[in-house]
C-alpha cells in the first residue's frame, strides 16, 4: 500500500508541472492575453522576439499593434537605396510603446530625411547600459554622415542602479576603486526556459524580486549620473569619427532638478546636439496615462529632433 501511494505521489509531481504549464497558458491565451514579447540575450538581457505580430492594449484603453523583424525591431517602410543611417537607442519611448508605428516619432520623420535609414533598437525596460551594449553591435554600419541618437529619460536614473529587472538579468555598471566597469548580464537557465514557458516566466518574477522600481527617495544622483557619464562616454569615444550623436533628454528638468538641483544640461557633454523634451511633454496631451507619449507627443518630438538634425 504504501508503495501504491509513492507511486501516486511520484506520479502526481511528475504531472504538476505539465498542468500548471497548461492551465497557464490557457490563461494567458483566453483572459490576460499577453504576448511573449522578449528573448533572452546574452549581452543585452533580453531582446525584443522577432517576427512578432501581435496587438496590445495601451494605458487609454486603445489598441496599438506591434509587428517585429527578423532583429526585432519594429518594421517600417525603409527606402533600400538609403545611404546615410540614424542609429537610435532607448527603451520603451523609442519602441513607441503605446502608439502604432505609423504614428512613432521616427516613422514620422522619415517621410522628411530623403535617402535615410532608421534603425530603431528601442527596446521596453532598456537602460542606458544595455543601449550601449546594443550600440557595439550597430557600430561596425556607421558611417560618416551618419547619426547616433540616444533617447535618455527619468527612468534610466533609476535602471543603471539595477542588476535584474522584471525577472530578468541586465548588464549593469559596478564602480571599484574609484573606476567604473561595465558587466555582463548573468542570464540563467530560468531566464533562458522563460522564453518558451509561462510557468518559467511566473517562477522568475517570484524568485527574483530585484524587478521591484527602486524608490526614488533612495536614489543616489551623483551615483546614476556618474554611471550613465561613464556610458555615453564610451558611446562617444566608439563612435567613428563624421558620425554625429545627439541626445535627447526627458525627465532631468521634472525629476532631477526638483529633487537634486541638477541642471537639464548635465549630460550634454557627451554628445553634439543636445535636445531637451521636457517642455514638450508639458502638456497632458503628449502623455499616455502611464507617461508613454502619446501620438501627438510623438508628433511633438518628430518636430524637435528634426530640428536638431538639421542643424
Amino acid at each position: 500500500m504504501a508503495l501504491h501511494w509513492s507511486a501516486l505521489l511520484l506520479g502526481v509531481l511528475a504531472v504538476a508541472p505539465f498542468a500548471a504549464e497548461a492551465a497557464l497558458r490557457v490563461y494567458t491565451s483566453h483572459a490576460a492575453k499577453p504576448a511573449q514579447l522578449f528573448r533572452s540575450d546574452a549581452q543585452t538581457g533580453w531582446r525584443n522576439a522577432p517576427n512578432l505580430v501581435t496587438t496590445l492594449i495601451n494605458a487609454a484603453g486603445e489598441e496599438w499593434s506591434i509587428r517585429t523583424d527578423e532583429n526585432g525591431q519594429r518594421l517600417i517602410p525603409q527606402d533600400p537605396d538609403a545611404k546615410r543611417r540614424i542609429l537610435i537607442l532607448g527603451d520603451s519611448l523609442a519602441f513607441g510603446e503605446g502608439v502604432d508605428i505609423k504614428d512613432r516619432f521616427d516613422v514620422r520623420m522619415l517621410s522628411l530625411l530623403p535617402a535615410t535609414r532608421i534603425i530603431n533598437t528601442g527596446t521596453m525596460g532598456y537602460g542606458t547600459d544595455q543601449e550601449y551594449a546594443v550600440f557595439r553591435n550597430w557600430k561596425p554600419l556607421l558611417e560618416p554622415g551618419d547619426t547616433v541618437l540616444i533617447l535618455l529619460n527619468e527612468s534610466d536614473y533609476l535602471d543603471v542602479l539595477r542588476r535584474r529587472f522584471v525577472g530578468r538579468a541586465k548588464p549593469y555598471v559596478e564602480k571599484s576603486h574609484g573606476s567604473f566597469f561595465l558587466r555582463a548580464p548573468s542570464v540563467g537557465p530560468l531566464e533562458r526556459w522563460s522564453d518558451w514557458s509561462v510557468l518559467a516566466r511566473v517562477a522568475a518574477r517570484i524568485f527574483n524580486r530585484s524587478y521591484i522600481e527602486p524608490a526614488s527617495e533612495s536614489l543616489d544622483p551623483t551615483l546614476s549620473i556618474e554611471m550613465i557619464g561613464f556610458i555615453l562616454n564610451l558611446i562617444r569615444e566608439e563612435t567613428p569619427g563624421g558620425v554625429r550623436i545627439i541626445l535627447a533628454h526627458q525627465g532631468t528638468r521634472n525629476f532631477l532638478f526638483p529633487k537634486f538641483g541638477l541642471s537639464s544640461t548635465v549630460l550634454c557633454q557627451f554628445a553634439h546636439v543636445c535636445v531637451d523634451l521636457d517642455e514638450l511633454m508639458a502638456d497632458p496631451a503628449h502623455l499616455l496615462p502611464d507617461g508613454h507619449w502619446s501620438a501627438s507627443g510623438h508628433a511633438a518630438v518628430a518636430q524637435a529632433l528634426l530640428r536638431a538634425l538639421r542643424d
